[in-house]
């Protein structure tokens, strides 16, 4: 089947915030945190910030499509390049609706009038859970997004019936592939199941974060985040694992 990754649009979010939700419908932390599901509340919330970040930080979309198929989306990759100023995690993350500004080049955007997202119910988002994981990540996130600009990847995300095609390596090699380019290393948190094709891309683990689910909703389990990280180099170790 023909995939090609193209860059994203505006106009493309919605579709793409769509594939994040049910690309990650099965993943425990998200059960645990949206309880009810991509409810269109939730999933207009985080388009707009998507739309947000796309017209005021440096970030990029690109989509995987199916040239066969006029242009379907399948999956797509965000990033944002970081200017290394990134506050604490005490500063960040109170509510689900903030979630996505963690990774904002300029933090103060969110206090802006215009920055104005939509309303989330409360039984819509357990937001303790993601205020206990938030503040752990933050200062990894500090260690390695501080003092140099970083790409950050943040979301990639393939359609359930798309995965173990390819089309995550075809997103992720067009990271790698602008963060080469520019000379820049990346950053990214990924669960186990990613770990391999991080691998191949010359990332490197750096840390990891885990915590109990049963905390919040009884029948979970423990939940491992993977902190990855990819210095200049990376691009010799990826050009070995390619050549394997």
């Amino acid at each position: 089947m023909p995939f090609q990754v193209h860059p994203g649009n505006l106009e493309d979010i919605p579709l793409c915030t769509a594939i994040q939700w049910q690309a990650l419908a099965s993943n425990p932390f998200w059960q645990v945190h949206f309880p009810n599901g991509g409810t269109l509340d939730l999933q207009n919330c985080m388009t707009y910030h998507t739309e947000y970040e796309f017209n005021n930080l440096d970030m990029y979309v690109f989509k995987a499509v199916n040239t066969s198929r006029s242009n379907d989306i399948l999956g797509y990759a965000k990033w944002t390049i970081e200017e290394g100023n990134l506050i604490s995690g005490a500063d960040v993350g109170k509510t689900t609706t903030g979630e996505q500004t963690t990774t904002m080049q300029d933090e103060t955007a969110t206090d802006s009038p215009s920055f104005c997202p939509p309303p989330v119910a409360d039984e819509d988002s357990n937001d303790s859970v993601f205020k206990a994981w938030l503040p752990e990540v933050m200062d990894i996130r500090r260690t390695y997004l501080t003092g140099t600009r970083t790409i950050m990847l943040d979301d990639l995300c393939v359609l359930p019936d798309h995965q173990r095609q390819g089309l995550g390596t075809l997103l992720l090699k067009k990271l790698v592939d602008f963060a080469d380019n520019r000379s820049l290393p990346c950053y990214l948190e990924s669960t186990p199941v990613a770990f391999d094709m991080y691998l191949h891309q010359g990332f490197r683990k750096v840390d990891e974060v885990e915590m109990d689910l049963a905390n919040w909703t009884k029948g979970y389990g423990m939940y491992k985040t993977v902190m990855m990280y990819r210095d200049v180099s990376g691009a010799l170790d990826r050009q070995r694992n390619e050549t394997m």
